[in-house]
């Protein structure tokens, strides 16, 4: 029989999913309770607020609720994963752990100590957020019945896949358009490339675009964020392309999207990982003396979205708290 298998069952109401519920319900309190509640790992909260066990047990027998899809290993609630058989390791590439990627993702981990008063969880999450809704893509099965995959799991496997091998993004909608001919009617893959990277794109690193003088004089932003030309070098903003030459005048240019000459990403300080980082570790982050780095890198090209032939980038350490 699979891994604690009662924990799939759809009516909520067997008694072998009540007696595994109680199980889990004495475990959790033994181990991971704080100030007399634990964290609830239904398909709502998430693993993202804490509650008595009284009302834990409500939210996982409800019919509509249940165990988050993939939560074998109680992880946040005191349980060491298993890695002792070959059997578990094949458990753990089944499940492919999104919910751990999920909650990583979002800077939702399990602690020791609470966070903010009542046992409760930060930063705030409200249920129409980024998170639920990756939450919600994992509880989506592939197809109906279908175990192995869940449409966030397949989804991510099937793009790094694309990325490993280098696949165009017409051969990858191709491909969808196969795998949904192939699968079960019911199959809920997206339809093509564009429709894949908008699920995926959620789980990456954020950041912001800022125009950039081509000579490196000043950044588009701040008081410079309307300017078309540079102020210190008099370069303009855009990138000029033959059609703006043969046009010989401002109605071509007007028409066409323009295109900067230059663009910083810049992954920001105040981000939300760094107010995460702030609210878990208040002693931390009032202490001036205590460093904060930044990663930067140019020309970085993880999906190989660049048409580079080379491999390396240079990277730069940055102290964003020390004065230059």
């Amino acid at each position: 029989m699979a891994y604690r298998e009662w924990m799939c069952d759809p009516s909520k109401k067997r008694e072998e999913y009540i007696q595994g519920v109680n199980e889990f319900l004495e475990f959790a309190f033994q181990n991971s309770q704080i100030n007399g509640k634990i964290m609830c790992p239904c398909t709502k909260c998430a693993n993202f607020h804490s509650y008595s066990p009284v009302c834990v047990y409500e939210h996982l027998t409800d019919p509509h609720r249940g165990f988050l899809r993939g939560y074998k290993q109680w992880i946040y609630h005191g349980e060491k994963p298993r890695t002792s058989s070959s059997a578990t390791k094949q458990n753990v590439e089944m499940e492919h752990d999104m919910d751990g990627l999920v909650h990583d993702v979002f800077g939702i981990h399990s602690t020791e100590e609470p966070i903010c008063g009542e046992g409760e969880r930060i930063p705030e999450v409200r249920e129409n957020s980024k998170f639920y809704k990756f939450v919600k893509e994992n509880e989506q099965m592939l197809y109906p019945n279908c175990r192995k995959y869940s449409k966030l799991s397949f989804m991510v496997h099937l793009y790094h896949l694309k990325c490993l091998h280098g696949w165009s993004d017409k051969s990858f909608s191709m491909l969808l358009d196969l795998l949904r001919d192939a699968l079960p009617e019911e199959n809920i893959l997206p339809k093509s490339y564009y429709e894949t990277k908008k699920i995926v794109s959620g789980l990456g690193l954020g950041y912001e675009k800022i125009h950039a003088c081509p000579n490196d004089c000043i950044l588009y932003w701040d008081k410079y964020a309307k300017y078309e030309v540079c102020p210190k070098c008099s370069t303009s903003r855009w990138k000029t392309t033959n059609e703006d030459v043969q046009g010989n005048g401002m109605e071509t240019s007007e028409r066409r999207k323009k295109i900067p000459a230059k663009i910083l990403q810049w992954h920001p300080a105040d981000s939300l990982a760094w107010k995460n980082f702030d609210a878990r570790c208040p002693t931390f982050s009032l202490d001036p003396r205590n460093v904060r780095l930044g990663v930067a890198s140019y020309g970085f090209n993880p999906f190989k979205t660049m048409s580079i032939t080379h491999s390396t980038w240079s990277v730069i350490l940055i102290p964003y708290n020390l004065p230059p």
